[in-house]
């Protein structure tokens, strides 16, 4: 009768130890989600693009946009690294900004399918583009990329 249980139990723990991570994956993924209603997206060669300074900001990310390389910065501040202090010494706030420097930024180049996300490259399916003077950018880039 011990035998059992003690089986039961290892059986249980080894389930719920294998299943738990997955849950949570599913959640997460599914709470990623960004709302397009309001957004002016465009279709290019059978690929919806959406305004990516606009949905950036909303994001939290600072855009830059550097017109001798064509490309826009994406740099979103850690949280902890928002609230900075007034009185803060200034070596203080140095190393705080170097700090803001490492969180999530993305460098993505008109008409080129490479992104740098950190210190990697990745490869996306659709080049970011120009409409109208301002950078397209395919959706899922934004589902895969900006939404954490």
């Amino acid at each position: 009768m011990m035998k059992t249980w003690k089986k039961a139990m290892v059986v249980s723990l080894v389930v719920c130890t294998l299943a738990l991570p997955g849950m949570a994956s599913a959640e997460e993924m599914m709470a990623k989600k960004f709302n397009y209603s309001g957004i002016e997206t465009m279709m290019k060669d059978g690929t919806e693009l959406v305004p990516l300074r606009e949905i950036a900001e909303s994001l939290g990310f600072k855009v830059t946009w550097n017109g001798e390389s064509r490309t826009v910065i994406l740099t979103k501040m850690m949280m902890e690294d928002k609230g900075m202090m007034d009185d803060k010494k200034m070596e203080d706030k140095t190393k705080n900004e170097d700090m803001m420097k490492m969180g999530n930024t993305f460098v993505i180049q008109i008409d080129s399918k490479t992104i740098k996300v950190g210190m990697m490259e990745d490869m996306l399916m659709f080049a970011p583009t120009i409409l109208n003077d301002m950078t397209y950018v395919p959706k899922e880039l934004v589902d895969t990329y900006l939404i954490k």
